[in-house]
């Protein structure tokens, strides 16, 4: 009878624990940041398990330098421990986020060798990739290299856990995808791309789906459609004006407006 209880209240610990986690992945897909950080204390045991959640919502959320002092704490606190897979993988997002954070900040040269470092730790994730494909984007440098990138997230993703596990992700890589199709001068598949991200599982949820919307706006700038990049520019600050996609839209519809007004 004890082991019973035992095993009855363990099952409803961790089944509880298990839809806290749900909750507040749900809670940052949908753009509601400051829910999710007030849940960061039950989402994990361990110091730095709630760290990277930490870091995960400050990345969302466009709180850029909070993010990265929390992930270059856990940066140092796991180098030279990374001896199980799952050690590698979890040290591969740590390295990828601090990738993202350096790209919104300008320093597209230092998030470029993070994004590398990631993908030497674990190779087998799309975000590397997309994270490559994006910085080469924002610098207006080697269009060909992008999509090669964009590509091969596509691959990895396709091919890997993250159809299942992050179902979102397609919309961010298609996005990308379209974006440097359209920088190589691939305007109807370009297009293509943009619907494909649209109806992909990002349409779901708000976070992912303004990340869609921004990059379909880049893609139309790139294609001199400023009409139709407005709108998708519009739409992304819309869905997420309390984190980093909404507001990197809101702040290239300021900017096209302004373009506009000159």
């Amino acid at each position: 009878m004890g082991w019973f209880l035992f095993i009855l209240l363990a099952l409803l610990v961790g089944g509880g624990w298990l839809a806290i986690v749900v909750y507040a992945d749900h809670l940052v897909r949908q753009g509601r940041y400051d829910q999710a950080l007030r849940l960061v204390p039950f989402l994990a045991m361990s110091d730095i398990g709630r760290s990277r959640f930490r870091a995960d919502v400050l990345t969302d959320a466009g709180r850029y330098e909070e993010a990265a002092r929390v992930l270059r704490d856990v940066i140092r606190g796991v180098r030279g421990k990374h001896v199980t897979k799952t050690a590698r993988v979890k040290a591969c997002f740590d390295l990828e986020n601090l990738g993202k954070v350096l790209m919104e900040t300008g320093r597209f040269e230092e998030a470029q060798r993070f994004f590398l470092d990631a993908s030497r730790l674990y190779p087998y994730h799309s975000v590397w990739a997309t994270g490559m494909a994006e910085t080469l984007l924002r610098q207006r440098g080697s269009p060909e290299g992008a999509l090669a990138h964009a590509e091969k997230a596509l691959d990895l993703f396709q091919r890997g856990a993250e159809r299942v596990t992050s179902s979102s992700q397609l919309g961010a890589i298609l996005a990308t995808k379209a974006w440097a199709l359209a920088a190589c001068g691939h305007g109807a598949e370009a297009r293509e791309a943009i619907d494909a991200a649209l109806q992909s599982p990002a349409r779901k949820t708000k976070a992912p789906l303004a990340q869609v919307h921004y990059k379909a706006g880049m893609t139309l700038l790139v294609l001199c459609d400023r009409r139709g990049a407005e709108q998708h520019f519009a739409l992304g600050a819309e869905l997420d004006p309390a984190g980093r996609w909404g507001r990197l839209s809101a702040d290239a519809l300021q900017s096209h407006t302004a373009q506009m007004d000159q």
